[in-house]
């Protein structure tokens, strides 16, 4: 199976779609994902001539008949005369079927709309099939959906007796639904189509028996160009003899009866587009999976998917949902077009970045997503009250909830896209930072018995699906991460970024000035986070929408019924658009050229408000001072530096770092200049000299310990006196994602660390073309650092995170051939759609469809706060010397 996009939106569960046209990768109960490709879901293609005959009659496939497909169906696709286009979370594919006069274009579109938190909830997709008549005369071409019963149970057994199978007619659609079980929870799929006026679900439909009757689904299309109940299945009315029957006449209609009579197990459903001479017509289907309520196994709760808060629990939405679905597409599309359009039209990015950050975010989906409703669990003053509980999978093999030094990383997607899943999950992770465990545990690093969890800890995940998630947290148990030096920092500066990007949404007007991110980051004493003031030179609150009241921490009002201006709220628009070319104190450079990200939704359907950044800030900072304050203990010698514990105590979970270390090092001097920032803007003086002083002393000792003149040291130990990391300045990518412009790290050793990076990790390895190498020997006769595992891997989310930094400073080029000469390889792999957290110098991979990569997002934040320089003019025409991905 090689992958295409996937369909379904954000914790609905989705369903993996070949770019070849097949249903496969079924992710529907939470945790298991199920690489079946199962040939009776599918696309049928009938065309019929001026004269009413079949002429062509395919699946809508271009693979080799698969060996357990139904006898009679025909795989007759040339592929050579298909293309296939993805942009997550949208898909084409063009049929060229000029030989039989038609050419046939399929969309594929799924609800994953940023900002839109209702619609992108819901778990289904569109399909519409667009048919040109190319010929003189009349064309008949008809699609038929075809669904069966999937994964059957742990043998992989039809479960007859608990499938139902019902068709159903509404005002604006028609279609057939199938319910079956899944790791013994309900689900109901649906097939539905746009009906016209006059049309009803007498014809056009059939119920079937995959193993039996599916030769008469076959037969049927090609006599008749459209589905019709089979009448083998439908009991005629009993007739009433005019003679007694003979008893040979007798056991014949019984023969008869038993041949003819299955137990049904799949559904199908056909639309007719019927095309005059030159004519374009289409027709559109809908597939949802209603799975609306899930109950973990170990777990006695029953939890409500995210989408029930609009469509019920019941399990019989499945109607509802198509209805809503077809009837929305349209503005589906018009949503995604003006928040991508403006991305692919931005000469600052390279093409191949702009297909990345579009289909990199399938993860966001199909990353194992769990989305809760728990609104009757939380006050209107939490944001899980409004927009529920979210929780995404490290990896589709490495099942853990929201893996924290991992969503590090990925974290910038869900902060620019849907910022309140990202304040959602930074409120379950702050409430568990108190909680301590008496239950003890084995490492399997070690073999030391210790507790589950420690008070004043972040954990490193919460919970594993196979248990009681959420509940029971940190189900990792190699190490005791409750000794880990990075999770505590990585609250702090997530905390602060977010910030940054809260206020950015929370612009109060539209006016171009005001939007650019420079204006926002210009924070001036006594202004720190009034927008409001600093724009209008007044102070009068009354006609404020955003989060500018002095005691917002009291507010009861529900985010959601804020009343909010058009335009006010939109995503990467008000985060990036910039009208004027000046650098702001914290904010970097904000060109003049930096495009319109997103224009957001029309008046009557405003895009969802934004927690307020003030609020936030203020419930996370007695949480984000006592993570700093407990990280002390890890500073033995006093010195202002913690120090790491000579055993994988950090994400490079098999890569020991003993001491001093840059990359835990770096996170602490960041996070004591982000908790300075928080403590300035709340006010709260006292802090903010603890934290300053203790900033002076970190800072000092980092330089002096860690520097060598071309790079920070992986650590102290002679062994690693000529280790390149290259994921030394996680600290500073975080800063200046956060809006830092002052030197936390002196900028000149920060540019020659990146130029060192560059030399060693990126160009040695492999050539520039498979990103940056974890770790690399420095020296004349450099190489990889193979002490450990992780050392002599690439890591994707790393690799797009260092290249983000190298565009903050100014490095574009050597930004732009680290990761992109890394996203054609996975390209060129076939990892589409499921990449890697890492890959070697010799082409084997680990852990495929994983969290980290959706750092790549950072890169686009980086890149409309930085644009590149334009390029040089020689003899009056533009010069571009390297303006692509170098391979």
């Amino acid at each position: 199976i090689v992958l295409g996009c996937p369909i379904g939106g954000i914790g609905g569960g989705t369903i993996g779609r070949g770019f070849k046209g097949e249903f496969c990768r079924f992710q529907l109960y939470p945790g298991i994902y199920e690489y079946v490709s199962v040939p009776e879901c599918q696309f049928i293609v009938n065309i019929r001539n001026g004269n009413n005959e079949t002429i062509f009659q395919s699946v809508l496939s271009t693979n080799n008949k698969p060996k357990k497909a139904p006898h009679s169906w025909e795989w007759n696709l040339n592929g050579a005369d298909c293309e296939y286009t993805a942009l997550y979370p949208r898909a084409w594919t063009t049929y060229d079927l000029t030989k039989y006069g038609i050419k046939l274009v399929c969309r594929q579109i799924s609800p994953v709309i940023p900002h839109n938190y209702k619609d992108s909830s819901l778990p289904c997709a569109v399909f519409v099939f667009t048919a040109i008549n190319v010929t003189k005369e009349k064309r008949d071409v008809s699609i038929s959906f075809t669904w069966t019963e999937v994964l059957g149970g742990s043998h992989k057994k039809k479960a007859l007796a608990k499938l139902d199978l019902e068709r159903y007619s509404e005002e604006f659609t028609c279609g057939v639904t199938l319910e079956q079980k899944i790791a013994d929870t309900p689900c109901t799929f649906t097939i539905a189509k746009k009906k016209a006026e006059n049309e009803t679900i007498h014809e056009g439909y059939c119920l079937w028996n995959a193993a039996k009757t599916s030769e008469y689904v076959w037969e049927c299309l090609k006599k008749n160009g459209t589905l019709l109940p089979d009448p083998s299945l439908t009991p005629p009315p009993p007739k009433v003899p005019d003679r007694e029957k003979t008893k040979e006449e007798r056991e014949a209609e019984k023969k008869e009866k038993q041949k003819k009579i299955y137990k049904c197990d799949s559904v199908a459903l056909s639309s007719v587009i019927s095309l005059e001479p030159r004519a374009t017509g289409s027709t559109e289907f809908c597939l949802v999976w209603d799975m609306p309520v899930i109950k973990y196994k170990k777990d006695k709760k029953v939890n409500r998917r995210f989408y029930t808060k609009y469509f019920g629990s019941d399990g019989i939405a499945g109607a509802s949902i198509a209805a809503y679905a077809l009837r929305n597409y349209r503005n589906w599309e018009k949503l995604l077009a003006e928040w991508q359009d403006p991305i692919l039209n931005n000469s600052n990015i390279p093409d191949w970045l702009k297909s990345a950050l579009m289909n990199e975010l399938y993860y966001v989906a199909d990353g194992g997503t769990i989305w809760f409703d728990v609104h009757d669990e939380y006050t209107e003053n939490d944001p899980r009250h409004e927009f529920g509980v979210f929780g995404y999978l490290e990896g589709h093999e490495y099942r853990m909830y929201n893996t924290y030094d991992v969503h590090f990383y990925a974290s910038f997607a869900i902060a620019q896209l849907w910022p309140n899943l990202q304040v959602v999950l930074q409120y379950m992770y702050r409430d568990t930072i108190e909680l301590e465990t008496e239950k003890c545990r084995p490492n399997l690093y070690d073999g030391k018995s210790v507790k589950f969890k420690i008070k004043e800890s972040i954990p490193h995940d919460l919970g594993d699906p196979e248990d009681e998630p959420f509940a029971n947290i940190n189900a990792y148990n190699v190490h005791d991460v409750s000794d880990w030096k990075d999770l505590n920092l990585k609250f702090i500066l997530q905390v602060i970024r977010d910030y940054r990007l809260l206020r950015g949404h929370n612009a109060p007007f539209g006016n171009e000035r005001y939007r650019n991110m420079a204006y926002i980051d210009d924070v001036k004493e006594g202004t720190e986070d009034d927008l409001y003031s600093r724009s209008t030179g007044q102070t009068d609150d009354s006609d404020r929408t955003t989060d500018e009241s002095p005691d917002l921490t009291e507010q009861s009002t529900p985010i959601a019924h804020e009343e909010k201006p058009y335009g006010v709220g939109d995503i990467l628009d008000l985060l990036y658009r910039s009208a004027e070319p000046d650098v702001g104190a914290a904010g970097g450079a904000a060109a003049a050229g930096a495009t319109k990200a997103f224009r957001g939704a029309p008046a009557a359907a405003p895009a969802a408000a934004v927690w307020p950044a003030r609020r936030y800030l203020a419930d996370m900072y007695p949480a984000a001072a006592g993570l700093l304050r407990a990280a002390r203990r890890w500073d033995h010698d006093h010195d202002g530096l913690i120090e790491n514990g000579g055993f994988p105590d950090q994400t490079f979970d098999a890569w020991i770092m003993t001491g001093p270390s840059a990359y835990c090092g770096g996170l602490w001097v960041a996070s004591l200049s982000a908790v300075c920032v928080m403590a300035r803007i709340l006010g709260q003086e006292e802090d903010e000299k603890e934290f300053s002083k203790l900033l002076e002393q970190a800072k000092q000792s980092f330089e002096e310990k860690l520097w060598n003149g071309s790079y920070y040291k992986f650590d102290l130990k002679p062994a690693n006196s000529h280790v390149v990391m290259a994921d030394q300045l996680a600290g500073q990518w975080f800063l200046r994602s956060s809006g830092w412009s002052e030197q936390v790290f002196p900028e000149e050793n920060v540019r020659k660390s990146l130029a060192t990076i560059y030399e060693n990790n990126v160009l040695k390895f492999k050539g520039g073309k498979m990103g940056a190498v974890n770790g690399w020997i420095a020296g004349p006769r450099g190489h990889i650092d193979t002490q450990a595992i992780q050392s002599e891997e690439m890591w994707t989310g790393v690799t797009f995170g260092l290249a983000a930094l190298m565009i903050y400073e100014g490095m574009h080029e050597e930004a732009f051939v680290t990761a992109g000469g890394l996203y054609k390889t996975l390209t060129d792999m076939g990892l589409a759609f499921e990449t890697p957290e890492a890959l070697y110098a010799n082409g084997n991979h680990r852990a495929v469809g994983y969290m980290r990569p959706l750092s790549i997002w950072s890169m686009y934040q980086a890149l409309v706060t930085r644009p590149p320089p334009p390029p040089p003019v020689v003899n009056g025409q533009a010069h571009h010397a390297k303006d692509e991905v170098h391979l």
